[in-house]
């Protein structure tokens, strides 16, 4: 059952990658990399802190008129918090994510940017030496929405500032916990 589910997932973003290059054909397409500070909220969290941690993946833009583009993103992203007590005080959660951003352009340079995100837990590591696997308190998934906005530096450079508010619970807890994160990136245009 195991292997089913790493299968499944590896399908997922195999096609994943295909859809980007056949649609990459015709739209513009690039790297992504920044970093974000990411907590949980919601029940029993007082005692946690943020922790700073890394994205980087892929995106395209898809100009739907003068002023509207989607940019659809495939990342791996870590979220995470830090516990206030313990001797594995950092827990980090690996995701692939997906969000679809709706980009609205109020001048050439700046962008008001929204959309969901949903994403897929690869792996939950505790501990910053021994890394302990604690995947098994977490689901398999997350969703939320991304607010935010965006400034063309230069025609092939761009940096985004954006909060993920995450509407699921991501803990297989009593408790109800979702991801929060502020993310600060940069984009590199190819094409």
């Amino acid at each position: 059952m195991q292997l089913i589910k790493v299968c499944m997932r590896v399908l997922l973003v195999v096609l994943l990658f295909i859809s980007f290059e056949i649609a990459a054909q015709q739209h513009p397409y690039g790297i992504k990399v920044g970093g974000n500070v990411a907590n949980l909220a919601g029940d029993g969290t007082d005692d946690l802190s943020s922790l700073i941690n890394f994205q980087a993946g892929f995106y395209m833009e898809i100009e739907l008129t003068k002023d509207v583009k989607v940019q659809p993103e495939l990342l791996f992203t870590v979220y995470g918090f830090e516990l206030s007590e313990g001797d594995n005080p950092n827990v980090r959660l690996n995701y692939v994510v997906l969000p679809v951003i709706v980009k609205y352009f109020v001048s050439n340079a700046f962008s008001f940017d929204a959309g969901p995100q949903v994403g897929l837990l690869v792996t939950a590591k505790n501990g910053t030496g021994s890394n302990a696997d604690v995947k098994s308190d977490f689901f398999d998934r997350d969703f939320g929405v991304n607010l935010g906005a965006s400034y063309a530096i230069s025609s092939k450079i761009a940096a985004s500032l954006r909060y993920y508010l995450g509407l699921t619970d991501v803990t297989s807890a009593e408790t109800k916990n979702q991801n929060r994160a502020f993310q600060l990136a940069f984009q590199f245009k190819i094409k």
